[in-house]
């Protein structure tokens, strides 16, 4: 005699478990060999889209339409952090005056902000502004300089353009005389714009970095009259003529005859490096472009400066400079011209500055941000980081052919987490899919790595290892409770007392024990993944079932998207409704990890985190949890083809806490424990007298997952109706 739910073992069963470990042996049949042209011209259609639409490890489009490309979203994100200090300095790394540009600058980075399509674009230029006046002390300027250079530069003309080309020749190491008609230096920073736009304080802070540098000022020297340009071109070996558009017609006016005019009346300079007709003379500044705004002059600046350097270093000018055109854009926003402009107006300068905004104001601003910087994919994805540089160039070697890259197609987890991440939901996953199936097609796949994978799907599969049942003592079950294969191959007891706990809930539920398919799947073979999901089919038919309630975050996945038929709930939500927790762990302190085929649930998300919370355990959250939960390695069975790359990523989801960790997938709880972190399954805190030594028992083996699975069907088989309480 034995207890009710513990399983006796007996001849037969021994017998049992004999046939079918027979029937998992060996490869099985050979792949189907279908024509591989249709999946061919798939895998190629998704590579395209992807080169289409992926910019690689382009800029986002605030960064792009910045006249100086400012990394904006970089600043912005560390702003949202509080990081000021860092923010800040990202920004002089290429702009030496954030004061100014953040009171005057049009700000047409916003013009482009990807949040624009959705609300308001982020308030780039304000952010720029509170991390440049909130500067405590003395501006911490980047004066780091290249080493001296015997050559000697002069800039005429100290307004937006000239200082920025006086900032970067001197910074590229040569000896700069900056040259003004003016008494101060500025230019229309100091002459046109009023005190209530541009505040006399930020301009003097900011220009402070002149005299830092050790430029030369000279101030009250007009070109032409106290100075002449051949002088100039004498005593010096290169000269910008960085002139407002009234100084540049004056220079044109006094005959000079140096440099030429064009037909509106500004002087000639090429439009890409900035070199007029005369060796070693450049100009920039209105006085070439005409009227515009302080950030594309101060852009122009900069051209000027990078061509005169090249100039002195015997290099080619005509080359695709960085402010010569901007890059193209990651996307184009789904709004037209005048409706962008309609909800992002371009500033006026005669306007006063807006009310500066608050540190909270600041962080909130930068949790708007959609961080659509384009290698956000590359960063997060360990196999990205890996095998490519960039979605584009892993696409470009797909659809050259999968011949010589099938190990690169086998590591990628195919856990979405590239879409959730892409403004443009790009999914390299599907594309790994797609490849894989046409590998499969061709007779290339699965790989001798995967031979294991297939023993235990058709294990899954198999009448020996499966179980389709209507609750004790019924026929029919319009509700079953999905186990899928790993909960009832490595905890057959959890398994056992779940589906008790839901018996006493709803006495008709019934029980279906059966792999979902999604691992064949993951190996590209289709034809396997259907018979799987027809068996689940059959059984549901006879049975009549309506509902079924899911335990594997991967099999709800799986499930939603082929039976829409069927109403799916997930277990957790149930057992949060319901749950009377004997044990209490109020010392106990857990990390969740979410698994990555639950990234898209938030119900699922909400009630796990109910259940350890019921059990007096305290939830901390990570960095990337909920929807941007990163992979463990497991789901997409890395570990046959690169262990080495699995290491690395289950180490990097292990590390996002010290504490202990809490899951609800069962691939998950083996991948972090392998990774070496304490790890529990939910259930381990629901039902087992001692969690914190579950986590650190060892994971099933082979042989010992298929008994498993046994002990599990039969102690099912053998259990009485409920007793009604």
């Amino acid at each position: 005699m034995h207890r009710p739910g513990r399983v006796t073992w007996t001849a037969r069963d021994m017998l049992r478990l004999g046939d079918g470990l027979r029937g998992v042996r060996g490869n099985g049949r050979p792949p189907e060999r279908e024509s591989p042209e249709p999946m061919r011209r798939r895998v190629v259609e998704m590579a395209d889209r992807i080169l289409e639409r992926c910019r690689g490890e382009g800029p986002a489009n605030c960064e792009a339409r910045c006249p100086l490309r400012v990394d904006a979203h970089l600043y912005v994100q560390l702003a949202r952090t509080g990081r000021f200090r860092e923010a800040l300095q990202t920004i002089r790394e290429k702009l030496p005056f954030p004061g100014i540009l953040g009171y005057v600058c049009p700000h047409p980075c916003e013009l482009h902000c990807k949040r624009l399509e959705l609300d308001r674009a982020i308030r780039i230029r304000d952010i720029k502004r509170f991390l440049a006046d909130s500067e405590p002390g003395e501006p911490e300027h980047i004066l780091t300089c290249a080493p001296n250079r015997p050559q000697h530069a002069a800039v005429v003309g100290a307004g937006p353009s000239g200082l920025l080309a006086a900032h970067d020749l001197r910074r590229a190491g040569l000896k700069v005389t900056l040259i003004d008609r003016e008494q101060q230096i500025g230019g229309c920073l100091t002459t046109r714009i009023p005190e209530w736009r541009l505040p006399t304080a930020v301009r003097r802070r900011d220009l402070s970095i002149i005299d830092a540098l050790g430029i030369e000022v000279r101030t009250g020297v007009r070109l032409g009259h106290d100075l002449s340009l051949a002088e100039l071109r004498t005593n010096h070996d290169v000269v910008l003529l960085m002139l407002g558009f009234a100084g540049g017609q004056n220079l044109l006016r006094s005959g000079a005859g140096v440099v030429e005019a064009t037909v509106r009346d500004t002087i000639w300079a090429d439009p890409v490096t900035c070199e007029t007709g005369v060796e070693g003379l450049f100009a920039g500044g209105d006085a070439v472009s005409g009227p515009t705004s302080v950030i594309d002059a101060m852009a122009l600046g900069r051209r000027a400066a990078e061509s005169a350097r090249r100039f002195l270093d015997g290099e080619e000018l005509s080359y695709p400079g960085p402010a010569t055109s901007p890059p193209p854009l990651l996307w184009e926003l789904g709004i037209d011209e005048s409706e962008r402009r309609r909800r992002e107006r371009t500033p006026v300068l005669l306007e006063p500055a807006p009310a500066p905004m608050t540190e909270k104001e600041v962080r909130g601003e930068g949790e708007r941000c959609l961080d659509c910087s384009c290698d956000r994919c590359v960063r997060d994805c360990e196999f990205l980081a890996s095998h490519c540089s960039s979605p584009r160039d892993l696409a470009r070697r797909v659809a050259g052919g999968i011949d010589d890259h099938l190990e690169t197609v086998y590591s990628c987890n195919v856990c979405s987490l590239c879409a959730t991440l892409c403004p443009v939901d790009l999914n390299t996953g599907e594309l790994m899919l797609a490849a894989r199936r046409e590998a499969v097609r061709r007779g290339l796949a699965p790989l001798a790595e995967h031979r294991q994978i297939r023993r235990e799907l058709r294990a899954g599969v198999s009448n020996t290892f499966s179980l389709a049942s209507a609750a004790p003592g019924r026929r029919h079950a319009r509700r079953l409770f999905f186990t899928g294969c790993e909960l009832p191959a490595t905890s057959p007891g959890h398994t056992r007392l779940l589906y008790e706990h839901l018996l006493r809930q709803d006495p008709r539920i019934g029980v279906l024990m059966f792999c979902c398919g999604v691992p064949a799947e993951i190996l590209g073979l289709e034809a396997e993944g259907a018979r799987a999901r027809e068996q689940i089919t059959r059984a549901t038919q006879d049975l009549g079932v309506e509902e079924l309630i899911v335990a594997c975050p991967q099999c709800q996945e799986t499930l939603r998207e082929h039976f829409p038929e069927l109403r799916l709930s997930s277990v957790w939500e149930v057992l949060a409704e319901s749950w009377d927790p004997t044990q209490r762990y109020d010392e106990l302190r857990l990390a969740v990890h979410d698994p990555c085929r639950s990234r898209h649930d938030p119900e699922v998300h909400a009630a796990i985190r109910t259940l350890v919370r019921t059990c007096g355990a305290e939830v901390i959250e990570t960095d990337y949890s909920h929807e941007r939960t990163r992979c463990c390695g497991s789901g997409g069975k890395v570990e046959t083809v690169d262990p080495e790359l699995f290491a690395r990523i289950a180490a990097r989801a292990s590390g996002e806490s010290e504490l202990p960790m809490v899951t609800y997938c069962v691939g998950c709880r083996t991948a972090l424990r392998e990774a070496g972190r304490e790890t529990i399954h939910v259930l381990d805190l629901l039902m087992a007298s001692d969690p914190v030594d579950r986590a650190r028992e060892p994971e099933a083996g082979v042989f010992t997952r298929l008994v498993n699975r046994l002990r599990s069907k039969w102690a099912i088989r053998r259990m009485a109706p409920p007793t009604p309480e």
